[in-house]
């Protein structure tokens, strides 16, 4: 077997607008990489840092943190899901975007990103993030 066996797992998710000839449009939605995370360290480092240590500390099991995320670091939510969607360029655009459709967004990225959920996840990578943040 070979590395370029392997499939890079995304999910597409369809997004229903009010407006326009074209109600619904779909967009491929990753998890976030290596190089991802990389980015975020270096442009929300204060965020990241707090949302990691506080769901670490508080031994937080909620499986979805998007709507505490988006409601509290918009910029950042936004940045997660620009990522996730392979559009870095497009985080102030998604801030314009209704809460719920951002919400369904960054569910998505985040479920990609921690497929055994936060916690498990972040008990691997909480060395490696205090190591990005610092």
């Amino acid at each position: 077997m070979s590395l370029l066996d392997l499939v890079v797992p995304f999910k597409k998710v369809v997004i229903t607008q009010a407006i326009g000839k074209e109600p619904e449009k779909s967009l491929d939605v990753y998890g976030l990489t290596t190089e991802d995370f990389a980015r975020l360290a270096d442009e929300h480092a204060k965020i990241l840092a707090a949302i990691f240590f506080h769901n670490a500390k508080e031994g937080n099991n909620s499986s979805d943190n998007s709507k505490v995320v988006l409601l509290q670091f918009p910029a950042f939510g936004a940045s997660c899901i620009a990522l996730g969607c392979k559009q870095p360029e497009a985080a102030d655009h998604i801030r314009n975007f209704p809460l719920m459709t951002q919400v369904e967004l960054l569910s998505t990225v985040l479920a990609l990103t921690f497929p055994e959920g936060l916690k498990k996840s972040l008990e691997k990578l909480a060395p490696t993030i205090a190591l990005m943040i610092k």
